[in-house]
């Protein structure tokens, strides 16, 4: 598991980071790595450059750029990490649940509280490692994490799937209907049939009008009329029931 470690205060930075290598003694089987940044503006220039990371430990208060607009700017990215905010006020946590957050820890830390925090972020990692679908490519077969596709198109007798880092993979052509050929696509929890020609990831989408979904990345997907009702329910229902892939 990947972590982000973003706090603007030396102390404060350099006892997490203590804390982290303690829980790392305890728990030798598990594969943990750390990156330190001291503002959001570095650690967005990473993730923009380098690729994001599995859980976000961020500081709420710092200058420039807070935590919460840190996080919104991750989401913006169609960064789907975990996000745990620690800080010396409690004033953010309203806004820390807006963005997403799975848990809200004040300085100064408990020890224990904070070591089940990383327990319940590498459960959630665990899961998403194994919510994957396998995708036929013309040279390979691309194993797709399922929180990484915002969308399937099909396209004549292929299908192209639309990840968070915006590249975009082509399947091999498949027989019979494309409902037949996402089969496996669609048991996923979120993965929602729009039409005849796509699959949307419900995590991804930001708003539902009547004429399209709009998705992370600004990407439209449009929305047959008829359906416009059933799928804003199942939308929402999506998000009243969890919207996530993480398990606590």
């Amino acid at each position: 598991m990947q972590i982000a470690l973003c706090d603007d205060e030396e102390l404060y930075h350099e006892k997490i980071k203590e804390l982290i290598r303690q829980y790392k003694q305890l728990h030798s089987d598990r594969t943990l790595s750390l990156s330190s940044f001291s503002s959001g503006k570095e650690l967005i220039n990473h993730v923009d450059e380098y690729g994001g990371f599995d859980l976000y430990i961020l500081d709420c208060i710092m200058p420039e750029m807070n935590g919460i607009e840190l996080g919104n700017a991750l989401r913006n990215r169609g960064d789907a990490g975990l996000l745990l905010y620690l800080t010396t006020s409690p004033d953010f946590a309203l806004d820390s649940y807006r963005v997403d957050a799975f848990d809200y820890l004040l300085k100064p830390m408990d020890r224990d509280l904070f070591f089940q925090s990383l327990d319940k972020a590498y459960r959630s990692f665990s899961q998403i490692l194994q919510e994957v679908v396998a995708v036929k490519t013309a040279d390979s077969i691309r194993m797709l994490s399922i929180a990484d596709i915002r969308y399937a198109e099909r396209m004549e007798k292929h299908i192209d799937y639309y990840l968070t880092d915006n590249t975009v993979i082509h399947s091999t052509s498949f027989n019979g209907s494309f409902q037949s050929a996402v089969t496996e696509l669609l048991a996923h929890k979120g993965m929602l049939l729009v039409g005849s020609s796509f699959v949307v990831n419900l995590f991804h989408v930001t708003e539902a009008t009547k004429s399209d979904l709009i998705l992370t990345g600004n990407l439209h997907v449009p929305v047959p009329r008829r359906m416009y009702e059933t799928i804003k329910k199942k939308w929402v229902d999506f998000w009243l029931n969890g919207g996530r892939y993480h398990a606590f």
